[in-house]
Parts: structure tokens; C-alpha cells; sequence
């Protein structure tokens, strides 16, 4: 118990002080600059113009970091309960396969690791649309959580919504369904 605690606590606190690295060139990212978000994480960079190369194509500088052993990007989601976390509420975090997943308990990382692969898989497609509201969400940051269901995730506007899809998810599913996209976003 007491070592699976002190292996916890030090692989939160090794990915903690793992360095982002700007996803296009490999070298340290720049806070306060143009982000984009995709997939419900969000990248930054070293330089104006890898945002843009970045955007094209996403998945390709991604899984060459991730091969690379870097960490690009930081999931904007507690990927065991599926509701926005801010790091600083963070009670632990884990870098996977190039992207920090940060958790609101020790248990969330314990479920995580227990299937990393499957608990940070994404869905072909995507409804940026808050299926209970009907509201466009503007980006990943804005959105209050998420629910996979039938290979697609829908994102809500509110912490409330969120129940509402889970009671009667066919009621409310189908609706604004369309592959990933990058979202830039200036600072």
C-alpha cells in the first residue's frame, strides 16, 4: 500500500515537472500564446506559424512527439469522470502516449491506469454542440464535460446537461455530428 502510494505520488510529480514541448518542432512551448485545442486538449508552441502547421494536421505532430517521448498536450477533462478540470484543482495528473490527463482523485488515476489506452481513446466524431441545449460550444475549454456514446462525443454547456443525456442519451444524440477540428484561439 505504502509503496503503490510513493509510486503514485511520484509519477504525479514526475509528469507535473515534465516540460510541454510545442507539438510541431520539439522544443519547450511558450505559454500565453496562440493554443489550439483539439480532440479536448490543448497545445501550445515555441514560435507564430507551428500553430498553423500544427492545425493542418494534428494527428501527425502528435504521434510524433508521443514516439519521441514528449508531452504536447494537456486533456482539458478528468477523463474517468468526464468533467472540465483546471490542473491547479488537480489532484493528480499522468502524462500518455504525449498528453498530461490530469485527475480530481487518486482513484481517477487508478482507474486510468488500469486501461490508459481505452480511458484516452477518442471517438471518430464529435458534436460541439451541447445535445440537451441546443447551445454551440465555442471550444473544448468551454464545455462543462463530456459523454461517449455510439462512437461519438457530445460536449454540454452546463454541468446539468450532462445527467440529462445520461438518463435518455438516444433522445438527445445525433445532433451537429462532425469529425475533430483544430480550434485556434489567441491569448
Amino acid at each position: 500500500m505504502i509503496t503503490t502510494l510513493a509510486l503514485a505520488l511520484t509519477i504525479t510529480l514526475t509528469s507535473v515537472n515534465t516540460p510541454l514541448v510545442c507539438p510541431v518542432m520539439g522544443g519547450p512551448a511558450k505559454a500565453g500564446g496562440t493554443t489550439v485545442e483539439y480532440e479536448g486538449a490543448t497545445y501550445s508552441f515555441c514560435c507564430p506559424g507551428c500553430d498553423t502547421a500544427f492545425a493542418k494536421d494534428p494527428d501527425k505532430y502528435i504521434k510524433e512527439q508521443a514516439k519521441a517521448g514528449k508531452t504536447t498536450g494537456e486533456f482539458l477533462f478528468d477523463p474517468i469522470s468526464n468533467q472540465r478540470i483546471k490542473p491547479d484543482k488537480a489532484k493528480a495528473s499522468m502524462d500518455y502516449n504525449g498528453i498530461r490527463y490530469y485527475f480530481y482523485s487518486e482513484d481517477n488515476l487508478e482507474a486510468f491506469k488500469k486501461d490508459p489506452k481505452k480511458m484516452s481513446a477518442t471517438p471518430e466524431k464529435e458534436s460541439m454542440t451541447c445535445a440537451v441545449m441546443g447551445s454551440k460550444i465555442a471550444s473544448y475549454s468551454k464545455a462543462s464535460g463530456y459523454m461517449d456514446y455510439k462512437n461519438v462525443r457530445y460536449y454540454f454547456c452546463c454541468a446539468s446537461c450532462t445527467p440529462a443525456m445520461a438518463k435518455d442519451p438516444d433522445k438527445y444524440a445525433g445532433k451537429d455530428l462532425q469529425k475533430p477540428q483544430a480550434i485556434t484561439l489567441t491569448n
